[in-house]
């Protein structure tokens, strides 16, 4: 493990005037000629498209322009299931050594060895690339984004909102492209895997799940041509008039462990990197390379026919349950409320806009809570969290185990098996071939009102891990003076494919990032947190007190910059994500 300082060089974060936002974007294109054009797509998949060996041992495979949807708004759910799995494929397959977030391999050989370097997605900005720490002073515009293909270069923010920092680790001439700036689950929860397991929790001494986001060259461009206008406006952190992304525009969140709290004969059965991790405290982090293990991957794709984005998630097989041991793993999360409760309120009102629209009636009671995911009746937790199924307090803290209610679909599951098949094509496949360990936990790209639709509560259960704050969710998830607030029948999607677009109360991860969308005017994107010159503040390892637990969130944005105690109506941003 190597550390190192971090340099300050800055004294305020936020500009005295906002502007506003674009109303619409240009295609993304380079903005100088030492920026290549963004790579192409592969072929949009039609239906009844299935996974091949070809698919796996392609040189360099793209993820798919697109997928298919009909005009009865229809798509079927196992050829979504492939057009995530032939994402997959090419986000992990090894990036090019000359541009950033361009194959320049194969799946079959980032699935043979580690050794072949970095994958696609790893090679996407980190989301202090696109939206780095910067100080305007005066009347001057923010400058651009770090340039796409140079390498990495992180500028945070400090969680008093008063200063930027350049990263450099001592003895390491080059950053990782893997920074794993967030310690908690969108503010919500911090997740464990005991040092042990099967032993009880114990925060102070067992592992941390650390997470990180990224962005595509589409988004990039998008920003770099929009940097100087991108000016949020407050209460809620937001552009007014909305922003409308590039269709092409792929995010990724991916959660990782560390190598060492896995057991070094199942080590194989994981994707491993050099990271980027924060010690010492949120107001003198400490940073430091290590190696981990990823366990997640979320991957959202905003495609022409579907620009309510679609979203994948894939996770390691081993996340729950110990697939050697057949044993649980023991994870657990640790919420930052002490209480949950639900309302179904009348109307919902779209910061951007100023509009204000009427939500759903979905027959939910507020106080005997169910869900029906894939029409399966679960009851949902209500009241203080110290009651919560499996919860126990554990010096002060309360600490849960995390369930899966949402079970894989019987159409993913054989699309997995699909993928597992075609792995066992490759030529030298064997046990050592990392990305069996792998699988697609869920899709959703059309939104709908309707709770019992095939992975309509998509989550990944180490990303989101509570219920019914990001697991079990929709709608929306406000945290006030402890207690997290379901508004359950909240609208917080507005599908653009219906002409005028249609208004949606959607779970899971679309729900999620449509809040992003309808509160925030980001279009889906959580990034844009990092906007007008604030950027990012790392997130150091352990739990913090509660006082640091608000400065995180004034950090994020959802309150005002001059208050420590007047929450934005804004949730806590996911990723995707």
């Amino acid at each position: 493990m190597v550390a190192g300082a971090i340099t300050t060089v800055g004294t305020s974060l936020w500009s005295a005037t906002l502007q506003t936002a674009p109303t619409s974007n240009p295609p993304p294109t380079a903005s100088s000629a030492s920026v290549p054009a963004p790579p192409p797509f592969g072929p949009t998949v039609t239906a009844g498209r299935t996974l091949a060996t070809a698919d796996m041992t392609a040189a360099s495979p793209l993820i798919p322009a697109d997928i298919y949807r009909t005009s009865d708004n229809t798509v079927d759910h196992g050829d979504l299931a492939t057009f995530a799995w032939l994402s997959f494929i090419s986000a992990v397959s090894p990036a090019s050594s000359s541009n950033r977030g361009v194959p320049g391999g194969s799946f079959s050989a980032s699935g043979m060895s580690s050794a072949a370097g970095p994958l696609v997605w790893e090679t996407y900005q980190h989301r202090t690339e696109l939206l780095p720490c910067n100080i305007p002073g005066g009347n001057a515009s923010p400058t651009p984004p770090q340039p796409w293909n140079a390498p990495p270069t992180y500028v945070i923010a400090n969680t008093g909102g008063t200063a930027c920092s350049t990263l450099s680790i001592s003895g390491t001439p080059s950053l990782p492209y893997n920074n794993l700036d967030e310690a908690t689950q969108i503010g919500q929860n911090s997740l464990f895997y005991p040092a042990t397991p099967g032993a009880s929790p114990n925060p102070a001494t067992d592992t941390q799940v650390l997470f990180e986001a990224r962005a595509n060259q589409y988004e990039w461009s998008f920003v770099n041509q929009n940097y100087a206008s991108l000016q949020p406006k407050f209460a809620p952190f937001r552009f007014s008039p909305a922003i409308t992304l590039p269709t092409g525009t792929v995010e990724v969140k991916a959660a990782w462990r560390p190598l060492s709290s896995i057991p070094s004969d199942q080590q194989y059965r994981y994707h491993t990197a050099t990271v980027i991790t924060y010690g010492g405290t949120d107001a003198a982090p400490v940073a430091r390379t290590q190696t981990y293990a990823l366990i997640a991957l979320h991957l959202i794709h905003k495609t022409p026919n579907y620009p309510a984005f679609i979203f994948a998630t894939f996770e390691q097989v081993d996340t729950l349950t110990n697939q050697v041991t057949n044993k649980p793993s023991g994870v657990y999360y640790v919420p930052s409320y002490s209480a949950v409760g639900y309302s179904t309120p009348a109307t919902t009102t779209f910061p951007p806009s100023g509009t204000t629209v009427p939500n759903p009636n979905i027959n939910f009671s507020v106080t005997a809570p169910t869900a029906s995911p894939n029409g399966v009746s679960t009851p949902l937790p209500l009241g203080a969290t110290t009651g919560f199924q499996g919860a126990k307090v554990v010096a002060g803290l309360v600490t849960i185990p995390v369930t899966q209610p949402v079970t894989v679909v019987p159409d993913v599951a054989k699309v997995n098996a699909q993928a597992l098949a075609a792995m066992q094509g490759i030529p030298g496949f064997n046990n050592q071939f990392v990305w069996q360990y792998y699988r697609l936990a869920g899709v959703q790209a059309i939104p709908t009102n309707d709770e019992t639709t095939k992975d309509f509560y998509l989550a990944n259960i180490v990303v989101e891990s509570s219920q019914p704050g990001i697991q079990l969710f929709r709608g929306f998830p406000p945290i006030t003076k402890g207690t997290l607030t379901n508004l359950r029948n909240q609208v917080n999607v507005i599908d653009y494919h219906f002409s005028g677009g249609q208004n949606f109360s959607m779970g899971g991860c679309q729900g999620c990032h449509g809040v992003a969308q309808t509160q925030n005017g980001f279009d889906f994107s959580f990034l844009f947190f990092g906007a007008g010159g604030g950027g990012f503040s790392p997130e150091t390892v352990g739990i913090v007190p509660p006082t640091m637990a608000a400065a995180r969130m004034a950090a994020k944005r959802y309150m005002l910059p001059s208050s420590s105690s007047s929450p934005a109506a804004t949730p806590s941003p996911p990723m995707k994500k």
